[in-house]
């Protein structure tokens, strides 16, 4: 087998290059939604500082109806395109390096924002939908920041 500094074609350095912009598009899109995620987090926690019930109901009231209307499509032009000739290339180039670049977008970045949108999309509707029933609040917080709490534990275990 070649090494990985195998010589490349101009063409594959291209197909490189571009799948290099892509999987920088997507790590951005992933660090949007779990920016997103880190503030949720902050602002349930700062809702348990309030030993006023009264205004911590009003602080998870007002929590619940900001992200009824979450944008669940952050940076949706960021989503990634299949270039053109990665798989080709993977196929007959006998460099593990580069294989592994063509199929790293296919393989592992996608699910990973996708199932960042989907939690995200998920909490949208439980806050959505609690709008619509008007229920306790204070519970309806303590599920999301469980779930919230969810995926940054397994994000920076992820690291």
């Amino acid at each position: 087998m070649t090494s990985c500094c195998a010589t490349l074609s101009s063409q594959e350095r291209r197909i490189l290059r571009l799948l290099l912009e892509q999987e920088s598009k997507i790590v951005d899109q992933c660090n949007a939604f779990l920016s997103k995620f880190s503030t949720m987090m902050h602002d349930l926690q700062c809702m348990r500082h309030h030993h006023d019930l009264d205004e911590r109901a009003l602080k998870c009231d007002e929590f619940i109806r900001t992200n009824a209307s979450l944008d669940c499509n952050m940076h949706a032009s960021t989503t990634c395109e299949m270039v053109p000739g990665a798989v080709q290339t993977a196929m007959t180039c006998d460099c593990i390096c580069v294989q592994a670049a063509c199929f790293r977008i296919l393989y592992k970045w996608i699910p990973h924002a996708d199932m960042l949108r989907m939690k995200l999309l998920k909490i949208k509707n439980i806050c959505s939908a609690h709008v619509l029933k008007s229920g306790d609040s204070s519970e309806t917080c303590d599920n999301i920041e469980k779930t919230v709490q969810k995926i940054l534990k397994l994000q920076t275990a992820s690291h």
